[in-house]
């Protein structure tokens, strides 16, 4: 399967890379800086919007083969199964999304912000479309690439840009546009490379007034609430998310430092995928969601469109996933 770590990977450098986008001081890069983290100014932060490409760059260089090993080859949320594992529910979500999406084997898909192509792999292979995937990390296009020609399925999946006008039969997203600087003018090229009649499906995170779907429970590591569901095959997967586990895995990290059989940068490593389980403190208070699923359509007769990219009347539908989510390691 090849290695999910990018070509010349060095944790002290990537780390010092990356965490010096939330550091105000340069000569300390090596560990998380939590006031300028947790308070960042609002220059601060118009900064980091400028150069978004290189940030999420040395973010994905440095956490995708974490995330490879621990999360698989799927970096999203989705309703967990009962008595399924964690990629088993995954990959069952991923293909029920694909027909909730309305795709047809021998459509021309996009997939905004694919990641190394799990969710197109499994789709392409459940329908038979043909999907175009992008991202703005580039270890992400090489590793997808590998791993679709792996996974035999490089006639269906590729991943490159740009693209004409009115170019696909369907647009879809998993978790990705939240993370747009622009969402006016994603929304407004997603309009242009859509022809008309089609349609795009996204699932995103959301504020919401009240989220009713324990989805959380995984991520916030609550046994209790995992032992409700009898014989699930997972649940160790909500265990390894307790502060007890995370307890254990810092001390056993810290021996493998003073042993000399782990660099020191790997417990900063550990606490920076850490801080991605504060998603669960909004959901706690009905306020936030990671699956809030949104299905539109570009009219037939779609006025404005084309170059200009002006934004169409688009009708749609949003709902929330229903059910419960999982992540492991992140």
């Amino acid at each position: 399967m090849g290695s999910p770590v990018p070509v010349g990977f060095q944790i002290n450098r990537d780390l010092n890379k990356f965490l010096a986008h939330y550091s105000r001081d340069p000569s300390k890069t090596n560990v998380i800086d939590v006031d300028c983290i947790s308070w960042s100014t609002e220059a601060e932060r118009q900064e980091r919007q400028k150069k978004y490409c290189e940030v999420a760059t040395d973010y994905y260089n440095l956490v995708s083969f974490a995330y490879e090993k621990g999360w698989g080859q799927h970096f999203h949320y989705a309703p967990l199964t009962p008595g399924l594992s964690l990629t088993e529910s995954i990959k069952a979500y991923e293909r029920e999304y694909g027909h909730i999406a309305r795709l047809r084997k021998g459509m021309r898909v996009l997939d905004l912000g694919c990641g190394v192509g799990g969710p197109a792999r499994t789709i392409a292979r459940e329908i038979g479309c043909t999907i175009v995937g992008i991202t703005n990390s580039a270890w992400h296009v090489a590793r997808g690439t590998a791993l679709t020609k792996e996974a035999g399925l490089d006639h269906l999946i590729t991943l490159k840009l740009p693209f004409p006008d009115e170019s696909f039969d369907a647009v879809y997203s998993v978790e990705a546009l939240c993370y747009s600087t622009d969402t006016t003018a994603c929304y407004k090229e997603i309009n242009r490379v859509m022809k008309p009649g089609t349609s795009f499906t996204f699932h995103d995170f959301a504020m919401t007034e009240n989220s009713p779907a324990p989805w959380y429970y995984g991520p916030a590591g609550n046994i209790w609430w995992a032992m409700m569901i009898p014989g699930w095959a997972d649940f160790w997967k909500v265990f390894k998310m307790t502060p007890f586990f995370r307890f254990f895995l810092i001390c056993f990290f810290r021996l493998l430092v003073l042993v000399g059989q782990m660099p020191s940068e790997m417990l900063t490593l550990l606490q920076v995928m850490w801080y991605c389980r504060t998603v669960t403190i909004g959901a706690k208070e009905g306020l936030f969601t990671p699956m809030y699923l949104f299905v539109c359509q570009k009219p037939a007769a779609s006025v404005g469109a084309g170059k200009t990219g002006r934004r169409s009347a688009t009708e749609g539908e949003s709902r929330r996933t229903e059910g419960t989510a999982v992540v492991q390691d992140h």
